[in-house]
């Protein structure tokens, strides 16, 4: 009979090692905190006790993560062979992990509900739910998860301290939400998950010069991270672009980005549309587009979320392959005809197809397909900074077709979006005549 432990968070765990359960919780630590050597962990679990169910189950998610999917999904069918050596608990939360690696993210969700709503203390699964909501565009859901299970920790726990302050920012509780992440901050300065809820709140409270200064300082202690810093790098950039220091922008580009490879989908992201933000505000640089065009083959039969598909589809047009976007749109509209995801084809290939329109300089039909679809962008995923980017083009669009009938009106809820709504849109409202929006600044 196996013996049981409990790793850190006074869980049991079905194991008679002290090792793996060492190792595994060293490995959810890394997992909450962007680790660059969460895998690592979650191995060396594995190797302490190859019958470790969880211990396998979270090495698979992790590897998913990573976008190691073929051992990921080989990991969970190992970890999953003998659910009957396990407490009930730890049933459930196998078979939650599974659909999740199985790409059954949000078939997994009244389970891990279940789950937390018994056992709010499983943080990874708390992690696991917070990002399927995230990746669904449902902040509401986010706040509402974090609302049911912070009950479970203490004061002093700063991971559910900076989730729950991320719920907030992006439910535009702002004040609450800077509270939350710094108190995180201040018991684990390298908690770069509540480094990354203040780089949000900064951004939507448009604090730019405030988190221009303060940043750099809060990121400089995170020296554990791997794509993750890059990321909170992403946001630093916004903050200069809201600014209007386009030189500084274009060299932060090239020092996060341009001198690497592309590896994870998360950089993609980030590239692509601090690369398509650039371009929409009058800073292109065709070697950008070089570099991410080449960068992103690596994706093209690999379809993992709607946000990521339509990154993937953006660096196509924008680096001129226009057979290939077109055969990527091609199959996201084949994948929503099969799908049972109506957000692929209701939301998801308009705006796309708006997008490329744009790349075209076809801004009638770009407005013609994003704008009716506006108010459901929300549903491809990301936050609301990162999902700033298709609004942005609808609005350059408008302006550059010469919409008076609705120019004015998006740009007004733009400029009014928060205190400094940024450098090109301030400029693009000055021009304006008897109630009607320029073209914006060339």
């Amino acid at each position: 009979m196996r013996g049981v432990l409990r790793d850190a968070y006074g869980l049991t765990l079905s194991t008679d090692s002290r090792a793996a359960v060492d190792a595994y919780d060293r490995g959810v630590r890394g997992q909450l905190a962007f680790a660059a050597d969460t895998i690592d962990h979650f191995r060396a679990a594995v190797a302490a006790d190859p019958d470790f169910a969880l211990g396998r189950a979270a090495l698979a998610s992790a590897l998913l993560l990573d976008e190691i999917i073929p051992e990921a999904r080989e990991q969970m069918q190992q970890a999953a062979a003998h659910p009957e050596r396990l407490s009930p608990r730890e049933q459930r939360h196998l078979e939650a992990l599974r659909l999740f690696v199985s790409g059954r993210g949000p078939d997994a969700i009244p389970l891990m509900t279940e789950i937390l709503t018994d056992t709010p203390r499983d943080i990874y699964l708390v992690q696991r739910l917070f990002f399927i909501y995230f990746w669904q565009g449902r902040s509401a859901d986010l706040l509402a998860l974090t609302e049911l299970v912070r009950g479970g920790y203490g004061a002093d726990e700063g991971f559910m301290l900076g989730l729950h302050g991320f719920a907030l920012e992006e439910n535009r509780h702002f004040p609450d939400a800077r509270v939350h992440a710094d108190r995180a901050i201040a018991l684990d300065p390298q908690d770069a998950w509540a480094v990354h809820a203040l780089a949000h709140v900064l951004y939507e409270t448009g604090d730019n010069t405030g988190g221009i200064d303060l940043l750099p300082a809060r990121i400089h202690p995170c020296s554990h991270l791997g794509y993750f810093r890059r990321h909170l790098l992403w946001h630093l950039s916004l903050l200069h672009l809201a600014s209007g220091h386009y030189e500084r922008v274009a060299k932060m580009f090239e020092d996060v980005y341009g001198r690497i490879p592309i590896s994870i989908g998360s950089e993609l992201h980030d590239s692509v549309s601090l690369a398509w933000r650039m371009d929409l505000f009058g800073h292109p640089d065709p070697a950008r587009w070089v570099h991410l065009g080449q960068a992103v083959r690596k994706w093209l039969d690999l379809p993992l979320l709607l946000f990521h598909d339509l990154h993937v589809g953006m660096a196509l047009a924008s680096a001129g392959d226009w057979a290939t976007a077109s055969g990527h749109l091609e199959k996201m509209r084949a994948r929503g005809q099969k799908g049972r995801n109506p957000s692929l084809p209701e939301v998801a290939v308009p705006l796309l197809d708006g997008m490329y329109a744009f790349a075209r300089g076809d801004f009638a039909t770009a407005v013609a397909r994003i704008a009716p679809i506006e108010e459901r962008i929300r549903e491809v995923g990301g936050s609301h900074a990162q999902r700033e980017v298709f609004h942005d083009t609808l609005l350059a669009a408008t302006l550059r077709g010469g919409f008076a009938d609705r120019a004015p009106d998006l740009l007004e809820r733009r400029l009014a979006k928060r205190p400094n709504p940024g450098d090109y849109w301030v400029r693009a409202g000055a021009p304006r005549a008897n109630g009607a929006a320029g073209a914006g600044p060339a």
